[in-house]
């Protein structure tokens, strides 16, 4: 998809936003709260694609050509269908026209509105104000994993998820076209950014990437306050002093916190449950600081 594609895609995802908003508030199917249909055609302004007052011409072009660009979603389901031959069925632009009436295909619009396999918030005015489509993919891409602090993808995936060419057979090109740009983009002018590196692990090449969210001094001392409370609480039912982790604690990140406390659960659960463990103060504090050290690890699961 052209960065055009993916504005008109915004366009048509911010005109469900009623129907989003239903699924979300009506997880189960024994919820009274009636559930309205969702149109069958979207009448979208012409402002809301955001291609400019007088793109009329480039507009209908985009559209006739995401008549015939092939969707395809990255999970299976054996209720729902995952590729379509293209995101829009038909549309209707006249001439002079100040509004686009859109019809989707009736089973993308199901595979669209699955909000049961995840959904994310970001902001609409910061990726409409994005110019390279790489960047916008991968603000929407960390956007969806902000709450586990990071996610680690193969080379390969990256490749396909982002449909790069030939030019991005080459690791380096994908550095310095696809990333670098990115990174510094969303860390410059956004609120949530991100950083990776680079693993191996079986003959393949991964990306481990780690969330960055910009807060302020007050938020990261709640933050440090609240995760240090709940370590001492943790560690004293344990019966392990809460010193072993004074050092590991101090290079946490604010905004990795709340997952450092999930593992310190996690692991001290495991160490419960396996009273074999020679030295539990030990082992706790070597999976954390690997946790730490490691983003294909922290980041893997």
């Amino acid at each position: 998809m052209k960065i055009n594609h993916l504005r008109i895609l915004m366009a048509i995802i911010s005109h469900l936003q009623d129907a989003f908003r239903q699924r979300v508030a009506r997880p189960g199917k024994s919820s009274r709260i009636p559930v309205q249909p969702v149109p069958e055609v979207l009448e979208i302004p012409m402002a809301d694609f955001h291609l400019g007052p007088s793109n009329g011409m480039r507009l209908r072009s985009c559209l006739e050509e995401l008549r015939h660009t092939r969707i395809t979603f990255p999970t299976e389901s054996v209720y729902l269908l995952n590729t379509f031959p293209g995101l829009i069925e038909e549309y209707d632009f006249p001439a002079y026209g100040k509004t686009v009436r859109i019809r989707l295909p009736e089973q993308l619009v199901h595979r669209l509105l699955l909000t049961e396999g995840g959904f994310c918030h970001y902001s609409h005015v910061g990726a409409l104000s994005l110019s390279n489509k790489y960047t916008v993919r991968l603000y929407w891409l960390i956007c969806s994993w902000r709450n586990r602090g990071g996610f680690v993808l193969p080379v390969d995936t990256l490749r396909k998820m982002l449909q790069l060419g030939c030019a991005y057979d080459k690791f380096g090109n994908i550095v310095s076209r696809v990333l670098t740009p990115a990174q510094e983009t969303l860390q410059a002018h956004f609120p949530i950014w991100f950083l990776y590196r680079v693993y191996e692990h079986e003959g393949r090449r991964l990306l481990a990437f780690k969330i960055k969210v910009r807060l302020d001094a007050r938020e990261q001392e709640r933050l440090r306050r609240e995760a240090w409370d709940t370590c001492f609480h943790l560690l004293g039912q344990a019966g392990i002093s809460l010193l072993i982790l004074e050092d590991i604690f101090s290079r946490v990140d604010a905004e990795d916190l709340k997952p450092f406390v999930t593992k310190l659960a996690d692991v001290l659960l495991y160490i419960r449950q396996h009273r074999d463990i020679h030295d539990p103060s030990r082992y706790l504090r070597t999976a954390l600081q690997s946790w730490l050290d490691d983003w294909s690890v922290r980041y893997g699961d």
